[in-house]
């Protein structure tokens, strides 16, 4: 009997075979498509999970000077190796505990005092406009001893407690292409801060989908991206620069489980060998290795340098692999900074410097040394300094036991609890106290220990404007001289005071202009520079007027900033002439009315006396790149701003008023000098103060007198022994020029 296949069973055969056949076309279709179509789009997804990248850091350049004889150079500023602390929050089961034991090791409230420092002038460069008064002071207000330390325990704990990051930056500097599909997309916890692209991970709820959202975009792998979007926190810094003592400590401590999920390890630190040497130079860099004040803060970006990545082959679990293929993007180290300072005589020059302060009793002093044909800097010092490796001492205090009548002559300021002392309230002498009142609700006094505070970070020869007085009649007979208005051999009859600013409604004048030192009859200009003398001034004023002497300042450069390779620099304040009365004009000419710079001032001397060519000062000679490239610094010629010969002419004035004049105590033992005494009144209330510890005194000179090789001007703020230049910066100058003149081998010319 002959047997048939039923219908139903020939059509689930061909059902079968046709299901196959599609089945298999789909796959092979499918194959063609990820193996030759997108064959390069899942190669690189490949690679991006296959690789595992390591930022390599750049080393930050160092800053370094040099010795003329030697040639040698030094390192003002390198880098070294400490400790930092820090903490894996994952790991950590009791960190409050734990933050009680460490906080105590590593708070430094000196550290914790520059830190708010830094952070109050920063605010003060982005207040809002519409902010009060009373917001700005609680903004800017400081933070007392007591609050410094609360303040840091709290972040202390939360660093340690905090599993997972609250903020994280993904990306800087993105184009506004890449900023717009982000802003498009609006996915939660993602923000555009200033062409940065930052994460808040307690505001995604689901990582996947924000990252599967923004990961091409920001060009981050998607797993990786993922596994940052959900912010676990695995690594906090507690701490940098651990002093190795400190180090030891927490070495003991981690010998407890109690402290598993605490580590240390080795980072490369800013050091400087020459502790104070240049320091207002230099500047200092803070916690985050970003450079505060100085070359450190001007060359910030060129010395950081950039990061490299290493990229190197994974295995299916993720362990590096150490053969094969890898990606090395290389770091840039910093670029090195070769200053024009020379070592020497910056070392002595502050020696010099530090002692005629406490000779004479100043609250301060400065003294910048230039050369006048090239307009580098040789030196610049302060005094009182500071070391920028323990740049938070100059917040340190120390208790003051002070008396009831002090306590009640205390001066609050708009700070609760800080107030002024007032050593010599006629002379405006005063120091910083501050009040801290115990459980008990008794006060405790205390001051900075160095009396200033961070004022002395500040470069006051670039960025504090002062009147210069009398050496700045030296910039004003120059003027007249090249204008043609007087010679040096025009006559003055010097038979007293001058009165200016005729009062129409009094019928009287309003000022009377007196000299220091008596009057002399009839006298030549070169004796008015050489004696100093203010009536004689007051007459070239008139010969001159108004117009003209501010056309000479501002050829001088006084209007201007120099733009030397510091920032904070200040130009001073000089009206506008057309506002002016006679008695300022007359008053501008021995440099009272208008305040300027000690750069200014040394720039403006060095052209005078280099045969009339204002110079381009500048203080850092080379910088020498990571590539083994150098950018050197040329000498640059600003302009013309007298004639030849009237430089000649007040080169034979300068030295006549050393040898001859108010100025004869800048003289050098075997050789000639030229040079100008200043001595500035200072205010209270808009009226000016007379007799010891009122004013400021200056001196600037030069030499030797055939070729002029340096420019030192020297400046002391409220000498208490003498009101006087002559007797106080006139002998300090002297004592830099006998150094130099050594220094130099330059031969004697007396």
């Amino acid at each position: 009997m002959r047997r048939y296949k039923s219908k139903i069973d020939i059509n689930k055969i061909t059902f079968f075979i046709i299901g196959a056949g599609l089945i298999t076309a789909i796959l092979i279709a499918r194959m063609f498509q990820l193996q030759v179509l997108e064959h390069n789009y899942y190669q690189d997804l490949a690679t991006k999970s296959q690789f595992g990248s390591i930022e390599l850091p750049a080393q930050r350049g160092e800053i370094l000077i040099k010795d003329f004889h030697s040639g040698d150079e030094s390192l003002l500023a390198t880098n070294t190796t400490l400790d930092l602390i820090y903490a894996d929050p994952t790991l950590i089961k009791d960190p409050e505990f734990v933050a009680s034991q460490i906080a105590p090791l590593i708070f430094d409230i000196e550290f914790e005092r520059a830190a708010d420092d830094e952070r109050i002038r920063e605010q003060a460069k982005v207040l809002p406009p519409e902010m009060t008064e009373e917001e700005i002071e609680k903004l800017l207000k400081a933070l007392d001893d007591s609050e410094l330390e609360a303040k840091f325990k709290k972040e202390l704990s939360e660093k340690i407690a905090s599993k997972r990051r609250q903020q994280i930056l993904l990306g800087t500097n993105f184009d506004q292409a890449t900023l717009s599909k982000i802003s498009s997309i609006n996915a939660p916890g993602i923000e555009i801060i200033n062409k940065n692209i930052y994460a808040y991970p307690p505001q995604i709820s689901k990582p996947k989908t924000v990252a599967a959202q923004i990961a091409d975009i920001i060009e981050i792998p998607s797993k990786r991206l993922e596994k940052v979007l959900k912010g676990e926190n695995r690594y906090v810094v507690l701490k940098r620069k651990l002093e190795p003592a400190i180090s030891e400590k927490v070495e003991e401590l981690m010998k407890d489980d109690l402290f598993k999920g605490i580590g240390m390890q080795e980072e490369y630190f800013r050091f400087y060998p020459e502790n104070k040497l240049g320091a207002n130079i230099l500047g200092y860099t803070n916690h985050k290795n970003i450079g505060q004040y100085g070359i450190e803060s001007s060359f910030n970006t060129s010395l950081q340098g950039e990061e490299g990545t290493f990229q190197s082959k994974r295995d299916s679990v993720g362990r590096q692999i150490t053969v094969g293929e890898s990606v090395l993007k290389p770091a840039v180290d910093g670029d090195n900074i070769l200053l024009t300072i020379d070592r020497s005589i910056q070392l002595r020059t502050e020696r010099i410097l530090e002692a005629a302060v406490k000779e004479h009793q100043a609250d301060s002093g400065q003294i910048i040394i230039m050369n006048p044909q090239t307009g580098a800097i040789t030196a610049m010092a302060h005094y009182p300094t500071f070391d920028p490796n323990k740049f938070g001492e100059v917040f340190k205090k120390i208790e003051v036991n002070l008396s009831p009548t002090e306590i009640e002559e205390l001066y609050p300021t708009k700070n609760d609890g800080v107030y002024y002392l007032y050593k010599n309230p006629i002379t405006l002498e005063r120091y910083t106290i501050f009040e801290k009142k115990d459980k008990n609700g008794k006060s405790e006094y205390s001051r900075y220990e160095n009396f200033t505070g961070p004022e002395v970070y500040h470069n006051k020869i670039i960025s504090w404007p002062y009147e210069p007085g009398s050496v700045f009649k030296t910039v004003a007979m120059a003027a007249a001289i090249d204008d043609g208005d007087i010679t040096p051999n025009t006559t003055y009859n010097d038979v007293g005071p001058v009165e200016v600013d005729f009062n129409i409604y009094s019928g009287k004048f309003d000022f009377k202009i007196k000299n220091s030192d008596g009057y002399y009859g009839l006298v030549n200009m070169t004796t008015v520079l050489s004696k100093s003398l203010n009536t004689g001034m007051t007459f070239i004023s008139k010969e001159m007027g108004a117009s003209l002497f501010y056309s000479y300042l501002k050829k001088f450069g006084f209007l201007d900033r120099t733009d030397i390779e510091l920032e904070g620099e200040s130009k001073g304040k000089i009206k506008f002439f057309e506002n002016w009365t006679e008695s300022e004009l007359a008053t501008h000419t021995f440099g009272q009315g208008l305040t300027v710079t000690m750069l200014q001032v040394a720039n403006a001397y060095s052209s005078i006396i280099n045969g009339g060519i204002l110079m381009q000062p500048y203080i850092v000679d080379e910088i020498r790149h990571d590539d083994e490239t150098i950018t050197k610094t040329e000498t640059h010629e600003i302009r013309r701003v007298i004639s030849q010969e009237t430089s000649d002419q007040m080169v034979t004035m300068l030295v006549n008023s050393t040898e001859n004049g108010v100025a004869n105590r800048g003289q050098v033992e075997n050789h000639l000098v030229g040079g100008k005494t200043g001595t500035s009144q200072t205010y209270k209330r808009g009226q000016a103060l007379t007799g010891v510890g009122t004013t400021i005194t200056s001196f600037a000179g030069f030499g030797p007198v055939q070729d002029p090789q340096f420019v030192i001007l020297v400046k002391l703020d409220r000498p208490q022994r003498s009101e006087w230049g002559s007797s106080t910066a006139a002998p300090t100058f002297s004592k830099v020029a006998e150094y130099l003149f050594d220094y130099y081998n330059i031969p004697p010319d007396k």
